[in-house]
């Protein structure tokens, strides 16, 4: 028998003074699940558009029978035809993670470091990859240039090396996996990396507000904007 799926999300704006997440879960009319997380860049105004019009654009060709790729694309050039009606918003952009969840056939694209966790069996695995400094200055920290101390607190940790700006897209994370029963997925914005991995796989058990209250539990100073959305299996 496939595999039934349902969703929830929800977000909050930490302490600061906007929210420039936006997301979206949707079933599709073959039954699939489509969720979108993205998380905005350029300031209150323009990482607000950036976000929104990646997650619109995106969704608005999935539904005009465009693939995963193809969809990314459309919103990359939506992005850069937006900016160039005004110059405040010259310099916007978003990350992206999509998944497209069917049965057991679990199928991803991103640009960007929001992440997408596999919780199984209380391990969590992110399946997609980081396009921000972080993967880079943790292996200075694995090969003893800096210490752990320095690494966490890097001021270039959350720098983004590729993001949805209108510009040509070098780096794109594309995946697709069986998933196993009882595994939980989790789309999130960067801002829910305040917890420790495994207390994201510990928190997962939880509602989406559950998750997100957990986060604003550890009172970290200018915590960033949260966004989660959580897909698991119907029993």
């Amino acid at each position: 028998m496939s595999a039934k799926w349902r969703g929830e999300g929800g977000q909050h704006q930490g302490s600061r003074p906007y929210q420039e997440d936006s997301w979206t879960l949707r079933t599709l009319p073959d039954g699939a699940l489509l969720a979108v997380v993205a998380d905005g860049m350029g300031g209150h105004a323009g990482g607000a558009v950036a976000s929104k019009l990646v997650v619109d654009t995106f969704v608005a060709s999935i539904d005009d029978g465009k693939s995963l790729g193809e969809a990314l694309a459309a919103a990359n050039e939506a992005v850069k035809a937006r900016a160039a009606t005004d110059s405040k918003l010259t310099g916007m952009g978003s990350t992206l993670i999509a998944v497209r969840l069917k049965g057991d056939e679990l199928n991803w694209i991103s640009v960007g470091d929001s992440p997408l966790y596999q919780v199984f069996a209380g391990r969590i695995e992110r399946l997609n990859a980081d396009h921000s400094l972080a993967p880079q200055i943790d292996a200075l920290v694995s090969r003893g240039v800096i210490s752990a101390e320095e690494g966490a607190a890097h001021p270039g940790r959350h720098t983004l090396r590729e993001a949805v700006m209108g510009e040509p897209l070098t780096l794109i994370d594309e995946g697709t996996r069986r998933m196993v029963p009882g595994a939980t997925l989790l789309l999130c914005s960067d801002g829910v990396e305040t917890l420790a991995h495994e207390r994201i796989a510990t928190a997962s058990r939880l509602s989406v507000s559950g998750l997100i209250d957990a986060v604003l539990a550890a009172r970290r100073q200018h915590q960033d904007n949260v966004t989660v959305v959580k897909l698991e299996q119907v029993s």
